[in-house]
């Protein structure tokens, strides 16, 4: 009997005080026979799990590093970090700190392989009706990851290809030997898939998980939703429209593929009903309701890596000077506006609160003590070998509430967001000011770009329109927009697509990243502020896109490599 390897996953459910929670954690591995495997329905549905085991849990995905860190958003303190190596230039389809080609499409295989042989199975043999609504949820739960799963190797090796065409990569829905090679098809091809199995998803799945149900309450948060599946198609359908993806021989026009971002958007809005207030604590607390889809850990591995020194940690993930400069001042002004009331000799008071929520500087008062990062200070790279190289820390995700003094050594909880509900709102912004610049309706919309903007900062605590209206035109609005998109989801591994599907110009992505040197004078009790070069990034051209892995070229003439690679 022919053996297939599976790994087979249980799910645990974990109570908190507060709200209802789960995580799915690896049970064992073993061969077993197709028969074994489809004939007990344990077996059967953690082959649709394993799927969830191969969602991120952590933002430090890229060898323990943020991917923030190969932009203009930071640098690492890993010498031999992968992100590094691949920013100085050290990216080909052999080393490709970012490719998930393999890995995603065996999980693809084994969503394929559940669609075909999963629902002959009786997962509540004594109770009819709750089989028929369980078969139902694992049929969304399948087709919205199958979709998740092609998404998540086309935006890293979807791009231009040796032909001149916009490619995808191959669209796989039925079971294929993984000796097959399939051709790519094109980007739209495999964007089209992504919608159909969402729709599908959609169809069949609750829109949250709420209640005590055991099947579609609390206790399933984390599994697939409408509201994820909704939330998938508003980013594929706005990397579709994206300058880098949209292909003039595709069926769609430029307006069109907006059109459908807006629409896709719109819809994901109207399921949301608004965002939730601004709370630091949506990376912490199971009570906030921003992720749309969320899992999480109980550690204190990010902690180690990027607490200051000060603090035990290793500070890994250092924030630019750039990225601080890009958050404005609470009245809503960037810093280099004349009526921001900015003061370079107090350059981080009244600023931007996401600013405070996310960048640790000299002087943050922070876990009971102050960071000190200025020259001198126990937080500086003279001081510590740990010390950041920008003279910023990353606050973002980190948890306060973990310990790393010795002797009283804690964890705690942390959540990554597979989408934000915020998303929903940068992304209808983003491509209504496409199609009819930031004061107009669009078609398929209910608001103007600038009133979705407007929700994600007045959310923000910045309750001006001044500054908002002296913006005119799509493409000052369209650099406003990239802009708080960029500070809202700083390293939650969106910079780096974003700027390259933006098709940014090579001198902007190449820009040098600066850090800070602040000394300070204890005679004349003043402190200076200079700007320091830190790192160089030396991506190529043809960079903007991502490889085909080697190997996958090496089969045959099926599988056409990326222009440049």
């Amino acid at each position: 009997m022919k053996k297939i390897k599976y790994i087979v996953l249980s799910l645990i459910i974990g109570l908190s005080t507060s709200a209802c929670s789960n995580y799915l954690e690896l049970e064992r591995d073993n061969n077993r026979t197709e028969d074994e495997i489809w004939s007990h329905p344990s077996t059967a549905e953690g082959v649709l799990l394993s799927a969830y085991q191969g969602l991120p849990s952590v933002y430090t995905t890229y060898g323990n590093d943020i991917l923030d860190c190969a932009t203009d958003n930071a640098v690492t303190r890993q010498i031999e970090s992968s992100v590094r190596r691949m920013a100085a230039g050290g990216w080909n389809p052999s080393s490709n700190p970012i490719g998930d080609w393999s890995g995603s499409y065996e999980v693809i295989r084994n969503i394929n392989d559940f669609l075909q042989k999963g629902f002959d199975v009786d997962y509540f043999i004594s109770d009819s009706l709750r089989n028929a609504n369980y078969k139902k949820r694992l049929y969304g739960e399948a087709h919205f990851l199958r979709a998740y799963y092609h998404f998540n190797i086309l935006k890293r090796h979807g791009g231009k290809a040796i032909n001149e065409r916009i490619l995808g990569i191959p669209v796989i829905t039925s079971n294929v030997s993984n000796t097959t090679v399939l051709p790519r098809n094109t980007y739209e091809e495999v964007v089209a898939q992504i919608l159909k199995d969402t729709e599908i998803a959609i169809e069949n799945l609750p829109l949250e998980y709420t209640g005590d149900d055991v099947d579609f309450g609390e206790s399933n948060v984390g599994r697939a939703s409408q509201m994820a599946a909704q939330a998938l198609r508003s980013v594929v359908s706005l990397y579709a429209a994206s300058p880098a993806f949209n292909d003039k021989n595709d069926a769609l026009t430029e307006q069109e593929a907006w059109g459908r971002a807006v629409y896709e958007s719109q819809k994901l809005i109207d399921l949301m009903g608004g965002l939730p207030a601004w709370n630091n604590d949506i990376y912490f607390d199971d009570r906030v309701g921003e992720p749309i889809m969320r899992r999480y850990a109980n550690n204190n591995d990010l902690e180690r890596k990027n607490f200051p020194p000060s603090l035990n940690g290793q500070g890994f993930t250092n924030p630019s000077q750039e990225l601080v400069d890009a958050f404005p001042m609470a009245n809503g002004y960037p810093i280099d506006h004349p009526n921001s009331g900015y003061d370079p000799d107090q350059p981080y008071a009244g600023r931007d609160v996401r600013f405070y929520a996310t960048i640790i500087h000299d002087g943050t008062a922070y876990k009971g003590t102050t960071i000190a990062t200025h020259v001198g200070g126990e937080d500086h790279i003279q001081v510590n070998d740990y010390a950041t190289r920008t003279g910023y820390y990353l606050k973002k995700f980190v948890n306060p509430n973990v310990s790393l003094t010795p002797g009283t050594i804690t964890i705690g909880r942390h959540y990554i967001a597979l989408f934000r509900k915020v998303e929903a709102y940068l992304n209808y912004a983003e491509a209504a000011n496409e199609i009819a610049g930031p004061n107009t309706v669009p078609p398929f919309g209910r608001m103007t770009a600038k009133e979705a903007i407007q929700v994600v900062r007045q959310r923000a605590q910045i309750d001006s329109d001044e500054y908002l209206n002296t913006i005119a035109g799509r493409e000052a609005f369209r650099t406003f927009i990239h802009n708080e998109r960029r500070i809202e989801l700083a390293f939650e591994n969106h910079r780096f697509y974003d700027v390259r599907r933006w098709n940014y110009d090579l001198d902007r992505i190449n820009a040098p990243v600066n850090g800070i040197e602040i000394n300070k004078d204890q005679n004349t009790l003043t402190t200076s502020y200079q700007k320091i070069h830190v790192e160089d990034r030396t991506y190529q051209s043809h960079m903007i896109y991502g490889p085909i892995p080697y190997r996958e070229v090496l089969k045959g003439e099926a599988i056409i490599q990326n222009k440049g690679w």
